[in-house]
């Protein structure tokens, strides 16, 4: 009994719909337009296996409990972040039925499904080792192999454990986008991270990204040069700012001085011919003492005024008082 590629469609797209039920990122336009692609890509390549019902049954049986059981998760995490486990399992068990091995013997489906779950933990943890410096420097893909742990219980519920990685790491590592770029590169009919770079960087390649590798060792290593090129974006946006607000200053100071100039008797064109010609701080040196020039000769003026007024006034008073004087003194002489 010959089991055709063909009837891997029913499953995969059983899958496909599962997956779009718990996964709001994509148009129903883009789930739809999956489904076909599976149509095509099983049509077009037309792989067999020799299978019998026992096998077929085993293989559907399978596909039966991916959607209907939920995972077990330890530590407990957040809701969100169990949903995408949840979405990254159903996409490693899709991903497991193109495994030419298990085309050839359906029974080992379970065994890929959770290896290539394994090998997206892996690859979304070494992400966010590699693009978060407070993780610990030991955290290598030695020890995610070691502490990540993916089983199966006896009723095939799928199991995942993590051990020594607290639960904030975690859900700070495993979010909609991470399993949004995991499931771009490892979609079976894409050309791995040559799509996603495509798609996360416009269509631009990253000058000093190196491909090839481990695929959690390339993912990884790809998310910590689109982090580093982000970084650097900031970092020339935040420069653009400051140099735009320092024009905005030298502006702002430019305009006062020419007025603090004009105001000191200078021509329009002295001011020009002085702001090309010599260090512009001694040009607002000068705007500053001309300014201050004008207002000690006011204050000079006031105070030549204020003290020519108060002479005046003294000598009246010293004039009235000698008359006074001299008027006593007569009448002293007079009553002699």
């Amino acid at each position: 009994m010959i089991f055709m590629a063909n009837d891997l469609i029913v499953p995969e797209i059983l899958l496909i719909d599962k997956l779009e039920e718990v996964d709001n990122t994509l148009s129903p336009q883009m789930w739809e337009q999956m489904r076909q692609d599976i149509i095509v890509y099983e049509q077009e390549n037309q792989l067999s296996v020799i299978s019998d019902t026992k096998k077929r049954m085993f293989f559907s049986d399978f596909v039966n409990k991916v959607i209907s059981k939920p995972i077990e998760v330890s530590p407990d995490l957040s809701d969100e972040t169990k949903k995408q486990l949840y979405r990254l399992h159903l996409f490693c068990c899709q991903q497991a039925i193109h495994y030419d091995e298990v085309r050839r013997n359906p029974f080992i489906l379970g065994f890929h499904a959770l290896g290539e779950m394994k090998t997206a933990l892996k690859g979304i943890m070494l992400s966010h080792r590699l693009t978060d410096p407070s993780c610990p420097y030991s955290w290598s893909e030695d020890f995610f192999e070691a502490n990540i742990i993916t089983d199966k219980t006896s009723l095939g519920h799928t199991i995942i454990r993590f051990r020594g990685i607290p639960r904030n790491n975690l859900e700070k590592a495993i979010n909609d986008e991470i399993v949004s770029d995991w499931m771009i590169y490892r979609q079976f009919d894409n050309n791995g991270i040559k799509t996603l770079m495509d798609i996360k960087n416009n269509l631009l390649t990253l000058p000093d990204y190196k491909r090839g590798g481990r695929p959690c060792v390339e993912f990884s290593r790809f998310q910590r040069k689109m982090a580093e090129q982000r970084n650097r974006k900031e970092v020339k946006k935040a420069d653009a700012l400051d140099l735009e607000f320092r024009k905005t200053l030298v502006q702002s100071v430019a305009e006062k001085t020419a007025e603090k100039l004009l105001a000191s008797g200078m021509s329009a064109k002295e001011i020009l011919t002085k702001a090309f010609s010599e260090n512009l701080e001694m040009l607002a040196d000068l705007a500053e003492n001309e300014a201050k020039n004008t207002t000690y000769l006011e204050n000079k003026s006031n105070s030549s005024d204020a003290r020519s007024v108060a002479k005046s006034t003294m000598k009246k008073i010293s004039q009235n008082r000698d008359t006074e004087e001299i008027e006593n003194v007569i009448a002293g002489l007079l009553e002699d």
